[in-house]
């Protein structure tokens, strides 16, 4: 500790005597060395080079800091920042460019709010007609497919085993019901689907023209 102290003390009048020493070392540089006391002169030493340094005036008014050198770590990192800070501006230039694009068909698609709900009602209604067909059809099936397990319950009151071509037509019955049930519910998905797409295009449709968007 008294060595260390001693080191800069010395350190300290070598500054001042650089400090004020006339012109032609009006300008010096300090440092931290190894050891973490502070060192000034007309140069850095090289095993310093890459650390901090702050050049001050004969005044002892720093004018000049030059930062350390970053570590290949510390590069590394900048480097994927840069990189995920450029990946997230694209991602955002494009949402941009898509949602510019939509705007331009939903301005050109709807004269106003009324067509966007008469455009909603029709594609509904497509949906709903296809729906009940299918309903329909699913009735005749059931139908078929009552009569068929009555026939099947004739057979196993009189003790007679189920012919083959009578079973696979009642397998065959319930399968097309079952698929056009499951047909039915991805209809009434998809009308879903449809409805909160109207409803997202008509509250955009509300805020372009309220910002007096006109088609481009």
């Amino acid at each position: 500790m008294i060595r260390e102290h001693l080191r800069h003390l010395i350190t300290l009048a070598l500054t001042g005597t650089l400090l004020f020493t006339g012109s032609a070392q009006a300008k010096i540089v300090c440092w931290t060395n190894s050891e973490g006391v502070r060192e000034c002169g007309n140069a850095v030493p090289p095993e310093y080079a890459q650390q901090e340094t702050r050049t001050i005036d004969k005044r002892g008014i720093t004018t000049e800091v030059k930062e350390r050198a970053k570590t290949p770590e510390e590069l590394a990192a900048e480097r994927a920042r840069r990189a995920e800070e450029e990946r997230l501006a694209a991602e955002e230039e494009k949402r941009r460019q898509v949602q510019e694009a939509y705007d331009r068909v939903l301005l050109s698609t709807y004269l106003d709010e009324e067509d966007i709900v008469r455009s909603r009602e029709r594609q509904s209604s497509a949906i709903n007609a296809t729906i009940d067909i299918t309903r329909t059809t699913i009735d005749k099936l059931q139908e078929k497919l009552n009569g068929e397990r009555k026939r099947a319950a004739d057979y196993e009151r009189q003790g007679k085993p189920l012919p083959e071509r009578l079973q696979e037509d009642i397998s065959s019955l319930q399968g097309q019901i079952d698929a056009k049930n499951s047909y039915i519910r991805s209809k009434e998905q998809e009308k879903e689907v449809l409805h909160k797409k109207y409803e997202a295009d008509m509250v955009r449709f509300r805020e372009l023209k309220a910002n007096g968007a006109k088609l481009r």
